[in-house]
């Protein structure tokens, strides 16, 4: 559906993207994953014009794109950074006035209202909202121009757990009604809990695309939450039915080398408490 070819942006002398290059799938959930300085940020920026001045290709449903193409104002939509408001106005209000300008029926603010689950506080001023509230208020904004795919950047950065949670009931909801969504995150735990398809950016890189379940089928790690980690090291490093990798705050990351882990697992640590016993994705090797 999207496929981004050789995209390189440069600052200076600085290659902040470096032949960015992989597609993105109809009706998916697509992340783009990468630490603070990666790159990922500067491309987030690219489809809704905010940078102008980058080199190679874009293309949207076998068409090659302009960077001035309104196509990329029509289909698509964009909640890159913070949203801005007029606090002192109704969240129905400052949608009013979008649908003005961008000459959509008022009936589908009713629609993106229900959809960001703000329909009961709708009439609120703005000021009066949280900030994950301001964040599905500023997605309610992306989509009120019924663009087929949206664009996030970091939708999860500095929500507590319940805003967390809203936000990827939000963005499964979304998927569900046909839209194609692409967000950026530095946090692993939003690719594996929300995207179906994923990239990792690295120093202006990226690595090929992959689905997200197929990394999961395919890894063979395993995290593992012990009474005591010292002594599950030492016993699993004597193992020839796994091996250790890392650990991290008292949890332990192995490979399996066997189809039956968990029996495995209790057995090698028999004389020791096993809290957790978890399969990961392999993600964590993109790094």
């Amino acid at each position: 559906m999207l496929n981004f070819k050789n995209i390189s942006k440069n600052y200076k002398t600085i290659k902040a993207l470096k032949d960015i290059t992989f597609s993105i799938p109809e009706n998916s959930i697509f992340g783009i994953l990468g630490a603070n300085g990666s790159g990922k940020s500067t491309f987030m920026k690219i489809l809704p014009g905010l940078i102008y001045d980058w080199s190679g290709e874009i293309y949207y449903e076998d068409r090659l794109l302009t960077k001035n193409d309104m196509i990329l104002r029509h289909d698509f939509g964009y909640l890159i950074e913070s949203p801005t408001f007029y606090e002192y106005l109704s969240a129905r209000k400052n949608l009013e006035i979008l649908a003005r300008v961008s000459n959509v029926n008022f009936k589908r603010i009713d629609y993106v209202l229900d959809l960001v689950e703000l329909s009961n506080r709708s009439l609120d001023k703005v000021s009066a909202y949280s900030y994950g509230m301001k964040q599905r208020l500023g997605i309610a904004q992306a989509l009120l121009h019924d663009p087929k795919i949206l664009v996030l950047d970091e939708p999860n950065n500095g929500l507590d757990p319940n805003g967390i949670n809203d936000m990827i009931r939000l963005i499964k909801n979304l998927k569900s009604e046909g839209k194609t969504i692409c967000l950026s995150t530095h946090n692993l735990k939003d690719v594996e809990e929300l995207c179906t398809d994923f990239t990792v950016f690295k120093d202006g890189l990226c690595s090929n695309s992959a689905s997200l379940s197929d990394q999961f089928i395919k890894s063979r790690r395993w995290v593992l939450s012990v009474k005591n980690p010292t002594l599950a090291i030492s016993q699993i490093k004597e193992s020839d039915s796994f091996e250790y990798i890392n650990s991290f705050n008292d949890n332990i990351l192995i490979e399996s080398k066997t189809n039956d882990t968990i029996n495995s697992m209790n057995a090698l640590l028999q004389d020791n408490e096993i809290y957790k016993i978890s399969k990961e994705s392999n993600l964590i090797e993109y790094f």
